[in-house]
């Protein structure tokens, strides 16, 4: 008797809120449903065609996603009334996985391999959130010997972000770096943006003495 007592004073005294954001949690989120649609590929109304694949996709979501897919489904007359999108200039595997996460916002079984062709696909596609999550998983796995591939990355896209976190991981790992067989090379062939890293980490330096 006492037990059950408790528990209805417990009920009694439990916040509504937190009851309801307790019950809410067990059902799935809008994501996990828009996952279970593509993957179940049920009602899809368009086909992303590569040169060997195709990948069942909705134009609602492409249009959300993606600036250029938006345009071309919207504004250009050959896709307005197709069924299909070609794309020739990405790899199967890249489109598989730039449209799964597109329609679940989420990644698997990344490596920096995927992750680099991922970021060409973002700015390609101009998928603003791929491109953001694309560069925090580089900027995570910022090491001495990825340094100078990213930083010419993020010069390359005009990615101020990704670049100013490169360049603040070189300050901080300058002698590695500096003294690296990847800087050498690295600094023939990009004269400029190496003297520019290495002036910011100059005057970076000077402000650190004040």
């Amino acid at each position: 008797m006492e037990t059950m007592l408790s528990k209805y004073e417990e009920k009694e005294n439990q916040n509504p809120v937190e009851m309801y954001d307790e019950s809410i949690s067990n059902h799935p989120k809008i994501q996990d449903d828009f996952r279970s649609l593509y993957e179940g590929q049920i009602a899809s109304d368009i086909v992303i065609k590569t040169s060997s694949a195709s990948y069942p996709a909705y134009k609602a979501v492409l249009c959300a996603s993606s600036e250029v897919f938006k345009d071309m489904l919207l504004n250009d007359l050959r896709y307005k009334s197709t069924d299909f999108i070609e794309i020739e200039d990405l790899e199967d595997n890249t489109v598989s996985r730039m449209l799964f996460f597109l329609h679940t916002d989420s990644f698997e079984d990344i490596q920096w391999d995927t992750v680099l062709k991922l970021y060409h696909a973002a700015i390609v596609y101009q998928i603003h959130r791929l491109k953001f999550k694309c560069s925090c998983y580089l900027i995570e796995n910022l090491r001495v010997s990825n340094a100078c591939d990213l930083l010419l990355l993020a010069h390359e896209h005009n990615d101020d972000r990704l670049k100013s976190a490169v360049e603040d991981y070189i300050c901080v790992y300058d002698e590695e770096i500096f003294t690296s067989d990847e800087w050498s090379k690295f600094s023939e062939t990009n004269l400029l943006l190496a003297s520019e890293t290495m002036c910011a980490k100059y005057k970076k330096n000077q402000r650190n003495c004040y």
